[in-house]
């Protein structure tokens, strides 16, 4: 009998890779000032091909997390959660294919490469989106609802970073002229945000992985 396929474990694994390697690529280029650069930089650096994976693994997570629960939220903002999520995939897959520009790189000097990966980074917030979909779906669906309190705690976790996102980016930038620079410190915030992203991603998973454990029971 041919085993099935594990992709919550996959899922769970590749994104606590992916963590890691984001943490060791930060240690290996210490040119990158996490203060201010944002993370795609991080690829810039002699290891970057280190980010570049953890942005793969990224997006190998999220495919694999929507393989792992196929069967599972299929109403209406289930389905559109899980289309938003590959998007999102989508996303991981360009920013870890194409590197940024520099952030101070002038805008006329600007390249594909960087524009596609701009592009890419964008579709982070279908990520962002799709957690409230999901979330919803736990809380007033009976079938999910005793594994909603994780699941909860961390989109509220995601939700409060994007909003910082936001208004770090409103405060910070203004100090020139609308431009990174590195007196422009939103890297933090930013790192925290993707942090995060990855996390709900985990634990989404995990408690996806005890439903269906559960299911299996009766």
């Amino acid at each position: 009998m041919k085993k099935k396929t594990n992709f919550g474990n996959i899922s769970v694994f590749v994104g606590i890779l992916a963590i890691i390697l984001t943490v060791i690529a930060h240690f290996v280029n210490p040119e990158i000032d996490p203060s201010w650069q944002p993370i795609s930089e991080t690829a810039l650096g002699n290891n970057g091909w280190l980010m570049n994976i953890a942005f793969l693994l990224m997006a190998l997570s999220i495919i694999s997390f929507i393989m792992q629960s196929r069967k599972c939220y299929t109403n209406i903002g289930g389905k559109i959660g899980k289309i938003f999520l590959a998007i999102s995939a989508i996303g991981f897959l360009l920013a870890g294919f194409f590197n940024t520009d520099p952030a101070i790189l002038p805008q006329e000097q600007s390249t594909t490469g960087g524009l596609i990966h701009s592009i890419g980074a964008g579709f982070l917030f279908f990520f962002v989106i799709a957690s409230l979909l999901f979330i919803w779906i736990f809380i007033k669906n009976a079938n999910y609802k005793k594994y909603k309190t994780p699941i909860l705690l961390m989109t509220i976790l995601l939700w409060v970073s994007e909003i910082y996102v936001i208004m770090d980016m409103a405060t910070e930038l203004p100090k020139n002229n609308g431009e990174l620079g590195p007196n422009v410190l939103i890297g933090w915030s930013g790192r925290i945000v993707m942090l995060l992203c990855v996390l709900w991603l985990i634990t989404i998973s995990l408690q996806t992985k005890k439903y269906k454990i559960e299911i299996i029971k009766y």
